[in-house]
């Protein structure tokens, strides 16, 4: 009995990329995310227009013959963002961190999925599902227990390798999976491609920063301003949190979070957070750096536009979002630049081509990109065998 592979989503999107393994009545699903679904479209319009993947027996009453269990490589939303959307009782396992994370999530109402039933999988762990065994191996990206995926049948053995970078604080970890999986000839590879949807030599805005420059300049931003300072990170980007409140305090000044930022970062193992206190920051603005969240933009009407506004890769994640707009309109009308300092928590384009050759798989599948053929074309120009599915497309091992 073969091991099919089915690509459900996200081949020429960044993010939202779910691919399906079935042998059997076994079914195997990851990721489960999806890139942006506004709350108020229904299911039904979500499913049929492709947003969600074609699952219709996990987010309508439609019967399956499968026993399906989802597998999330990590907490950021393109890649579990499709939980909520699940309408029948579901195993979905994820690390340690990730399943930390998502408690806390639900906690606060960010994240409910009522039908997820959480599980964690330890890295390094093989573990049994059937005719398969899934192991997660700890990887570089800028999401918390973060995790490349292998998956074996016995026969045959594919690789997920999630969102993953070998310039942020952790390169061992990938070069760790990386010699485990050149040694098994695997069959198929899919990797990632973010960094291939870029054009950097025309985009001036897509400036490369790693962890360590992004607080680097953060501090030069700081020391340059007589001023409030406003961030507006992502609240799942832990790591990154704690580092932001400790170049603040070096710097001298003291960091305020909102509430559900302070919840999140106590429940994570972080010291020291204090929450907002808007008479305190306005007696004293230039002391202090102010977390803000969209949805409390205007909280900031107050300082009359004197302040430093900071886009984090906080929401609205990015310009296909609505919000966006929304969010520059109301900097220019208060004369603030929206100036962006965020990190990729993506590979290079060179370091996705030096890891495709690295790993040497039989076959591998360039996806979560806007431009796969561009990735596709890097990874063929050094001798490796590249394969662009289509969407629903079934590959038999």
């Amino acid at each position: 009995m073969s091991m099919q592979v089915k690509f459900l989503n996200g081949l020429n999107t960044i993010g939202g990329n779910v691919v399906s393994f079935t042998q059997g009545k076994t079914r195997l699903v990851m990721d489960f995310g999806v890139n942006f679904a506004p709350s108020e479209i229904p299911t039904g319009d979500l499913l049929a227009n492709g947003t969600l993947p074609d699952l219709p027996d996990l987010f309508t009453d439609a019967h399956s013959e499968f026993e399906t269990t989802i597998f999330v490589s990590h907490l950021h939303l393109d890649h579990m963002g499709a939980l909520k959307y699940l309408t029948k009782p579901t195993d979905v396992y994820m690390s340690q961190a990730s399943a930390d994370l998502y408690y806390v999530l639900t906690k606060l109402g960010i994240e409910s999925a009522p039908y997820a039933n959480i599980k964690v999988i330890d890295f390094e762990n093989p573990t049994n599902f059937g005719k398969f065994e899934v192991t997660f191996f700890e990887t570089d990206h800028d999401a918390r227990g973060a995790a490349a995926i292998r998956i074996r049948n016995g026969e045959h053995t594919v690789v997920h390798s999630g969102d993953v970078r070998l310039d942020g604080p952790h390169p061992e970890r990938v070069n760790h999976w990386a010699d485990i999986l050149r040694d098994e000839n695997i069959d198929l590879l899919l990797l990632e491609g973010t960094e291939f949807s870029f054009d950097e030599d025309n985009d001036i805005s897509h400036e490369r920063h790693t962890e360590m420059s992004l607080q680097q300049n953060f501090a030069q931003i700081l020391q340059d301003s007589e001023q409030l300072v406003v961030i507006n990170p992502y609240e799942r980007n832990i790591d990154r949190l704690v580092a932001l409140q400790e170049t603040v305090h070096a710097d001298g000044r003291e960091m305020r979070w909102d509430h559900q930022f302070a919840t999140i970062l106590r429940a994570m193992g972080m010291t020291d957070v204090k929450e907002i206190d808007w008479a305190t920051v306005l007696a004293q603005p230039d002391h202090y750096v102010v977390q803000n969240h969209f949805n409390q933009l205007h909280d900031l009407d107050q300082f009359n536009g004197a302040y430093v506004y900071l886009h984090m890769n906080g929401e609205p994640l990015g310009e296909y979002d609505p919000r966006f707009a929304e969010l520059s309109d109301y900097l220019t009308s208060n004369n603030v630049l929206l100036r962006s300092l965020g990190v990729s928590g993506h590979a290079t384009p060179n370091d996705l081509v030096a890891l495709a050759q690295h790993v040497n798989a039989q076959k591998t599948v360039t996806w979560h990109s806007f431009k796969p053929e561009k990735e596709a074309k890097a990874l063929r120009e050094v001798g490796l065998n590249v394969y662009l599915p289509a969407k629903g497309e079934i590959l038999n091992y």
